[in-house]
């Protein structure tokens, strides 16, 4: 369980110490993070983009159904698909919600930029991790002006790479 957690505060560190911007807490429109975990039979995903990139706005939403379609466009940051043959199953899944992205919405100061991030993980036991190869992330065809940096740490080493926006599959190889 300790080197669980060693791991996961790790991937927060990466992301963190991988782009100054996040680390000044600023970040860049159009820009995405994600890591990529694999550990014995564990999969780890790790997701953040800002706010506006995946709402299409950063105002609180003004009533109860605003707050519906936050929601909505929220879980369109779905579940990502481990290479089939790993035979993989979702065993735990974070996501932010509109709760605590605008905690108090009514009392917000709209003179105020509200900057924040969408941020997601899911951890996936597989049966035969030796056999995942790639993770495609679904919901990057629908938010498809992002550009996602990947950080890669595998059990055959560490690594990084960049996604076009548009392109959904993470290589593992």
């Amino acid at each position: 369980m300790k080197k669980f957690v060693l791991l996961e505060s790790l991937v927060g560190l990466l992301l963190l110490a991988g782009n100054p911007a996040v680390a000044a807490e600023v970040h860049q429109h159009g820009l995405a993070e994600a890591a990529v975990v694999v550990e014995g039979q564990s999969l780890t995903v790790s997701f953040r983009a800002p706010l506006m990139d995946i709402l299409g706005t950063e105002q609180p939403p003004v009533d109860a159904a605003a707050r519906v379609r936050y929601e909505d466009r929220l879980k369109q940051v779905s579940e990502p698909q481990p290479s089939a043959q790993a035979d993989c199953t979702l065993s735990h899944e974070t996501r932010t919600g509109v709760a605590v992205l605008f905690p108090d919405s009514h009392q917000h100061d709209h003179d105020h930029e509200h900057h924040a991030d969408v941020e997601a993980e899911w951890t996936f036991q597989c049966q035969s991790p030796d056999r995942l190869t790639d993770v495609t992330l679904p919901f990057l065809a629908t938010f498809s002006g992002l550009t996602t940096e990947v950080i890669l740490l595998l059990p055959a080493g560490q690594g990084a790479l960049r996604l076009a926006p548009g392109d959904t599959r993470i290589p593992l190889e």
